[in-house]
């Protein structure tokens, strides 16, 4: 995960990276933000950062994410970075969950 900073300064405003929980069925890439950050394309910057760095630097042939199907928002940034169901399955915590795949262009 990163620690996002504003280019400013000031304390951090939320965070990105990749998380692949012991027992999850898949790696995604994640991310929070504070109430105040939000809505400031911030999420969107961080995330389309990240994807790229997992395609050039990981060298990975998919990146992906999921979400609680209630959670609107990460539904949103995830269409804005031009992502694409490709499953749906049943997680560890009981919930079921759309599997996002994010294109190397986002």
């Amino acid at each position: 995960m990163w620690l996002l900073v504003p280019r400013q300064g000031g304390p951090a405003v939320g965070g990105c990276g990749f998380a692949w929980p012991e027992g999850w069925p898949r790696r995604e890439l994640t991310w929070w933000l504070v109430p105040s950050a939000r809505g400031t394309g911030a999420a969107v910057e961080v995330s389309r950062a990240a994807i790229r760095h997992a395609y050039d630097v990981y060298g990975w042939d998919l990146v992906e994410t999921h979400m609680d199907d209630q959670n609107r928002a990460a539904r949103g940034l995830v269409h804005k970075l031009g992502g694409t169901e490709i499953a749906r399955e049943l997680f560890p915590d009981g919930k079921t969950r759309t599997v996002y795949a994010l294109p190397r262009s986002a």
